[in-house]
């Protein structure tokens, strides 16, 4: 019979859970600049949208 030893001590554990809140921590702030520049595509999409949009025919002073 082949025995399984899938014991996590809690320094493990809580060793694995600061990795995980870190890498969630540190990805965004290591690709700011692309995340930045995807938002100012999206953003400027949104913006091409609402300029081809037509005009009731009267202008604002």
């Amino acid at each position: 019979m082949a025995y399984v030893l899938a014991y996590i001590d809690p320094g493990s554990g809580s060793l694995i859970i600061q990795a995980v809140v870190a890498t969630v921590v540190a990805v965004p702030f290591f690709l700011r600049h692309q995340i930045a520049r995807f938002v100012r595509v999206i953003r400027r999409r949104d913006d091409v949208s609402v300029a081809d949009e037509p005009t009731n025919g009267t202008r604002s002073r």
